[in-house]
């Protein structure tokens, strides 16, 4: 006899089989997905504002493909959880209005990871005159890169032609407009923007940011003849009182620097303060201090200068003295000759190619709210009119009892 085979036990009845993409499908577009994944992104984000903040966050968290990552599921989740629910429904205002709306979250989303990857944001830092090229990264002073960003995208060069104070338009007084050249050769735009004005090129946007002075210092022997020359940028430091103090150093406070800088070999530590003269624009008075190059044996910094908020000054200049703008210092067997002030800016630099898609999908948002408020409001007047019509169902006939 043949053996009879073991009986399969049948599916419960009304249940079918799924397969692992269907089951991939179900746990997508799960609710209880999408809510995980918008906690999660929120906890991120709130992290990022308040324990890494600035360009820590952005490395830490905004920048990395696990983050970038959670909003594109959670784009997936909620766009799929939306679409369970609303498909095979009628055709209504209502429903085109939410519609819209879930769409132009998901487009929202998109166009921050998009931004996220490819974006650009730093300061360029210039003294009047001066030419940097926009695609080499030591031009900046800081930067926020997204991940994919190719600095081929940064094409020619910047100069900035002159920044001018108390700025007006049409008699508006816009404070500082820096007048910059923006391109490659022949084809340069020539543009001035100001607080309420910038230069939009091929996608990258040049926009104001801050200003200080420089002071330009020129090098020479007992003799006379020039050994070097540079243009030499000053932090602007508060002093209190609404009071700047225009010095070299760092934001940290004032200090001397190697003159001639690196690569040049030094010949003296320099640092130089600068109080402009309030009743003509570009003059003043500039102190200066010189130290030994052998001031900086055994240290790696330059040597620290006295600071009014209470810092240490060691070792002392070798010598001080104050001058007029066009004045000459003597340091020894050097001179020091202070030529002329001019002015730097930080031009905010900026390339958003995702910008476009996340304002587009917020004016559709906006637009989907209010067309399926609109829609509700329309389906409950018309059940409002259907019930106070006055008109009653229809009572049966009577019938007589036999």
């Amino acid at each position: 006899m043949t053996p009879l085979a073991a009986p399969t036990s049948p599916s419960p009845p009304g249940r079918t089989p799924r397969g692992p993409w269907r089951r991939t499908f179900s746990v997508i577009s799960s609710p209880r997905l999408a809510i995980a994944l918008l906690v999660a992104v929120l906890a991120c984000s709130v992290a990022g504002v308040t324990v890494f903040r600035g360009e820590r966050a952005w490395v830490v968290i905004f920048s990395t493909l696990w983050f970038n990552g959670l909003l594109v599921l959670l784009a997936l989740s909620s766009g799929l959880t939306f679409l369970v629910r609303v498909w095979g429904r009628k055709l209504t205002l209502a429903w085109v209005g939410m519609v819209v709306f879930h769409v132009s979250f998901l487009g929202l989303l998109g166009g921050v990871v998009y931004n996220s990857f490819f974006s650009f944001k730093a300061v360029l830092r210039l003294t009047e005159g001066e030419t940097l090229p926009n695609g080499d990264p030591a031009s900046y002073d800081t930067i926020e890169a997204g991940r994919f960003f190719d600095f081929k995208r940064l094409r020619g060069e910047t100069t900035l032609v002159r920044m001018h104070r108390n700025y007006k338009v049409e008699g508006q007084d816009k404070r500082s407009a820096y007048e910059i050249a923006v391109g490659e050769g022949a084809a340069r735009t020539v543009s001035t923007i100001y607080v309420t004005q910038n230069l939009d090129l091929d996608g990258v946007r040049y926009l104001v940011s801050k200003e200080g002075y420089s002071v330009g210092i020129i090098l020479r022997d007992r003799w006379g003849k020039e050994l070097y020359a540079a243009m030499v940028p000053l932090q602007s430091l508060p002093e209190g009182a609404g009071n700047l103090l225009y010095t070299s150093g760092s934001i940290h406070g004032p200090s001397s620097f190697p003159f001639p800088p690196p690569p040049a070999p030094a010949d003296l530590l320099l640092q130089v303060t600068y109080v402009p003269d309030q009743g003509k624009d570009r003059a003043g008075k500039v102190e200066l201090a010189t130290w030994p190059v052998s001031a900086l044996e055994g240290s790696p910094a330059a040597v620290q200068a006295a600071d009014p908020h209470g810092g240490a000054a060691s070792p002392p200049p070798a010598h001080t003295g104050t001058v007029p703008v066009g004045g000459t210092f003597e340091a020894g067997n050097r001179r020091l000759e202070v030529s002329e002030v001019r002015y730097w800016v930080g031009i905010a630099v900026r390339h958003d190619p995702g910008l476009t898609l996340i304002l587009t999908s917020l004016w559709a948002g906006l637009a989907g709210m209010a067309m399926t408020f609109a829609g509700r409001i329309w389906q409950d007047t018309k059940r409002g009119k259907r019930g106070s019509s006055g008109r009653e169902p229809d009572a049966p006939a009577p019938r007589e009892i036999t």
